[in-house]
């Protein structure tokens, strides 16, 4: 009977719909409703006087810093890999009110196999919903949607302790309580919550307010900052002028000094500079799929994506170079000498090999090479590095020395030991009757036409590897029609080389000014 009366109760729209309604009230008040985060989220804007930065709209950050990272070592006795530390000084300006963003940074190789480019500089900037890149050694700019809102600063904004409460305080019904945790002895309020689909865990100090510590979650990439050295300005704005910024345990940045103000620039920071010129957008080359290309009659450049082989036809056998490949490539030097047999319908060995310097990335796929039954062909001060690559010791059958100028194959290869910042020794390989140059780690591009800046990654030091190889090819009255790298399927023409050696940047006084040229005073 009662079973009887509540269905029949239910059956009405208009209490099916209060009964709903309520239903949604209650979920909402249970979801968006955290009243120990808010009461947290609270102390800690009277703390930081976000109220301030709220109500002038205007904020900018100037940072001095070092990050640190393993690297390719210049020395190959140093092994493979070695420190490397930049020094960054960075600076951003928002604006709240233009929705506007203007990231600036300066980069200089302090530790770390670089020749005198040791300085490249940053310029982002978005405004009225369209992101912008400057670069300040060509003096360029050029459109990009991959700037945005989010992205411009590079995750600077990150590591902001002053902007992480701020947005605990534009998302708070979004942030959750996690209880009590204890920092250096003293306890800490933990909050959850997620934006732009990262987790985000922070630790605010129960007596002052303050953020201790941050821990982020991007798609299982786990970063921690620690919030040091607190500081406050005239505006009542407070901030850490120092950070420790480190992935997976391991400290990666550090923040020595921090200054924030509630003023920024005048929206001319925010444009283009006015006598840059704009740059047309960069077309890749696509080399998704492996790839054979005869340069000229039986010398055959084979690769994928980021890496390539040269094998030359010496009649009965392939002399071989080039054997970069990441721990999961697919196609390795044993595939790319498969391609060519599939290309020339022919199954010719390849007798010998030649190794050109001591870096673990062009050393993978000797493995294939001495599986292959190929003799080596290396410098002596590279043994050990094969060695160490392979695991095992190579037998005096298994070596060939070279030397710098050697010519052997019956004068058809010369071979040269080219020292540079990148590597300390390094072998390019030159073939006298094509005219073709092989080398590795020294010039290049990806681009259909043109070439990379010399103001980005990785071709920063690239430039100037490329003018110790030429200084060396004039010294040794070599003439050069194909350059052809281990790393790009595009084979350059002398006259691209010639053309790319022109690119170059002013010196870092210069460069430095170019970037701050717009700051009003």
């Amino acid at each position: 009977m009662c079973f009887y009366f509540l269905k029949k109760v239910l059956s009405k729209p208009a209490v099916k719909r209060c009964l709903i309604s309520g239903i949604a009230v209650c979920q909402s008040h249970f979801v968006f409703a955290d009243d120990a985060a808010i009461d947290v989220i609270k102390q800690a804007v009277a703390a930081y006087g976000v109220q301030a930065l709220s109500s002038l709209k205007q904020l900018k950050v100037e940072e001095e810093l070092y990050r640190y990272k393993q690297g390719q070592s210049g020395h190959a006795e140093s092994g493979a890999h070695g420190f490397v530390m930049h020094k960054y000084q960075q600076q951003l300006d928002i604006d709240f009110t233009l929705r506007a963003k203007a990231f600036k940074r300066s980069d200089q190789n302090v530790i770390g196999n670089y020749g005198y480019h040791s300085l490249v500089t940053v310029d982002r900037r978005f405004r009225e919903g369209e992101g912008v890149s400057v670069d300040h050694c060509l003096q360029t700019y050029q459109p990009s949607a991959r700037i945005d809102w989010d992205s411009v600063a590079l995750d600077m904004e990150q590591a902001i302790d002053t902007l992480t409460i701020k947005e605990l305080s534009d998302n708070s019904k979004l942030v959750r309580s996690a209880g009590i945790a204890f920092l250096q002895g003293r306890a800490h309020s933990v909050l959850n919550w997620e934006k732009s689909k990262v987790t985000k865990t922070a630790y605010i100090d129960k007596v002052s307010g303050l953020l201790s510590r941050l821990l982020t979650n991007n798609k299982g990439q786990k970063a921690q900052y620690d919030f040091l050295a607190h500081q406050q300005n005239a505006q009542g704005l407070k901030w850490a002028s120092q950070t420790i910024i480190s992935y997976e345990q391991r400290v990666t940045r550090h923040i020595t000094n921090r200054y924030l103000s509630l003023k920024t620039s005048d929206g001319a920071l925010f444009q283009t500079p006015e006598y840059y010129q704009p740059r047309a957008q960069d077309k890749f080359l696509d080399f998704a799929e492996p790839s054979v290309n005869e340069i000229v009659r039986g010398v055959f450049l084979v690769g994928q994506g980021w890496g390539f082989t040269l094998f030359v036809d010496m009649g009965t056998s392939y002399i071989s170079m080039g054997s970069w490949q990441m721990p999961d490539d697919t196609f390795t030097w044993k595939q790319r000498l498969a391609k060519l047999h599939q290309f020339t319908g022919k199954k010719k060995p390849v007798s010998q090999f030649i190794v050109t310097h001591h870096h673990d990335d062009h050393l993978m796929g000797v493995s294939e090479v001495i599986e292959h039954g190929a003799q080596i062909l290396l410098l002596a001060e590279h043994q050990q590095a094969v060695e160490t690559s392979l695991g095992l010791p190579l037998t005096l059958e298994q070596v060939g020395l070279l030397s710098h100028g050697l010519k052997f194959a019956n004068g058809q290869v010369q071979v040269f030991d080219v020292p540079s910042s990148h590597a300390d020794h390094n072998v390019v390989v030159y073939l006298p009757e094509q005219q073709i140059l092989f080398a590795e780690d020294m010039f290049g591009s990806s681009l259909k036409a043109g070439f990379h800046s010399p103001n980005s990654w990785p071709s920063r030091d690239v430039y100037y590897r490329a003018e110790v190889l030429n200084k060396h090819l004039k010294n040794a009255g070599v003439s050069v029609q194909y350059y052809v790298s281990s790393h790009h399927g595009r084979v350059f023409s002398n006259a691209e080389f010639m053309r790319f050696l022109r690119l170059s940047c002013p010196d870092n006084d210069s460069l430095l000014a170019r970037l701050y040229a717009n700051e009003s005073q």
